[in-house]
């Protein structure tokens, strides 16, 4: 059953989504990548959907979600996703599936909700210990790493804000996510166009961002103290695939390139030590948007679960 978007008042925010499937005893939860929104999941809810009852959500701020009156602290987007959860009417366990910094917004809804969590699949995920890379590389090597996202961020915000967004399309149409993946819907890709041409997305992505690297919300996300013995499956990026991209897109050496690779992966696998039972793939040819260009891996991972 393809879903349909609707909206749910969390108190905080209105949050937009989608409901895929009729799974009644297994039910996915999508948690998307720092700027990203729900229809870039689409696809993937579609086939998840068959065995699973699948959400697709935009956090606040983006898609077709109000701003949240909420700081955007991965404690209160975990918040915020419990209470969603709550007014779906969802009692049992479910399934989360992290993307990106997505991933640290599992984690955290794991700590704090272990009861509602059967297992967690990690794609790519970003780590409560990210800072380390500023610490671990020269000032040169770090502005290479394509690590820092402000930069990206703040220009999108400005140009959005001065509504120049739309003339952009066709440059956004070239980026993330349309470039790992051409076969959106033509409804998926004006929900995400339409997304990433508003300020309030760049926005809520800095927010994001910003509160998701300080030392005082992210400290118990360092390690694996209080975190419930659940199913981890954590799947990685290709490392040649992810050399040769930072190498193109920002002009780094290749010994640069594979110092930012090798502090990538050790911080990704240190959610291994979490839980007794993990899981731990590597895509064969993705770099960092692994479910658009190596769906089946990702797919599998979940049936797993399921």
């Amino acid at each position: 059953m393809k879903g349909k978007s609707t909206a749910i008042d969390v108190s905080s925010a209105k949050l937009a989504y989608r409901l895929f499937g009729e799974g009644k005893d297994n039910f996915v939860v999508i948690e998307t990548a720092l700027g990203s929104c729900s229809a870039e999941w689409w696809h993937l809810a579609e086939i998840i959907g068959r065995n699973a009852t699948v959400l697709t959500y935009d956090r606040a701020g983006y898609g077709k979600s109000s701003k949240s009156s909420l700081a955007r602290t991965p404690k209160n987007i975990a918040k915020e996703l419990f209470c969603f959860l709550g007014k779906l009417g969802i009692a049992h366990k479910v399934i989360l599936v992290g993307h990106s910094q997505g991933g640290l917004y599992a984690q955290q809804f794991a700590r704090d909700y272990p009861d509602m969590v059967q297992g967690v699949v990690l794609i790519d995920p970003l780590s409560a210990n990210d800072s380390r890379f500023s610490t671990l590389l020269t000032a040169k090597e770090y502005a290479q790493s394509g690590v820092d996202k402000t930069k990206a961020l703040k220009l999108g915000a400005t140009l959005c804000n001065i509504g120049l967004g739309p003339l952009f399309k066709p440059m956004i149409k070239k980026g993330v996510p349309f470039y790992y993946y051409k076969g959106f819907s033509k409804e998926a890709e004006h929900y995400l166009l339409t997304s990433l041409t508003k300020a309030s997305h760049y926005k809520t992505a800095l927010a994001e961002y910003r509160l998701a690297h300080e030392d005082s919300e992210v400290n118990k996300l360092k390690d694996k103290t209080d975190f419930p013995d659940i199913p981890i499956t954590l799947i990685t990026h290709n490392s040649k695939v992810a050399i040769e991209e930072i190498m193109n897109f920002g002009g780094a050496t290749k010994e640069v390139a594979e110092k930012v690779e090798q502090i990538w992966q050790q911080l990704m696998k240190e959610y291994l030590s979490f839980s007794a039972k993990t899981k731990w793939l590597q895509a064969e040819n993705s770099s960092h948007f692994v479910h658009l260009t190596e769906s089946d891996l990702v797919l599998n991972c979940i049936k797993e679960i399921i």
